[in-house]
């Protein structure tokens, strides 16, 4: 686990807590976290080798605080993260999100960040709610 301190203090949700405390590193689980003196929990990125895969890896949570959004956490943990990546030996990552509308400002984070929306799987979710998979190359 990393841990830096990165800006202004915010809690997150007890979900995002929970899921943070959840990580299983002995799984090939990794985690980076953001807190400061005075939060708990600024944002946090959990990432892991992709099963029978040389080198790719896939993001399973990056969350930010609401507050800090668009201050530059979330692409300081994926910057980590992908650090990370390459100095274990992987080659890519891959990120899959919904493409409701509620996910346009993550979908739009990850193409900013540098990653390609390589496919997309009708009405994966639901009737209407496709799946969308972007991916980084390193």
């Amino acid at each position: 686990m990393d841990k830096q301190s990165d800006k202004p203090p915010t809690a997150m949700n007890s979900k995002s807590l929970r899921l943070a405390q959840n990580c299983d590193l002995e799984a090939g689980d990794r985690i980076v976290v953001r807190e400061s003196a005075e939060s708990p929990l600024s944002g946090f990125i959990q990432f892991s080798p992709a099963p029978i895969t040389k080198g790719t890896w896939y993001v399973y949570w990056i969350a930010v605080s609401r507050v800090l959004h668009g201050q530059g956490v979330g692409s300081s943990l994926l910057s980590a993260a992908e650090g990370q990546v390459l100095a274990l030996g992987g080659r890519q990552v891959v990120i899959e999100t919904s493409a409701s509308s509620l996910f346009d400002s993550a979908r739009s984070f990850y193409l900013r960040n540098g990653y390609d929306l390589i496919a997309r799987i009708p009405d994966y979710y639901s009737d209407g709610d496709d799946k969308c998979i972007f991916l980084k190359r390193l």
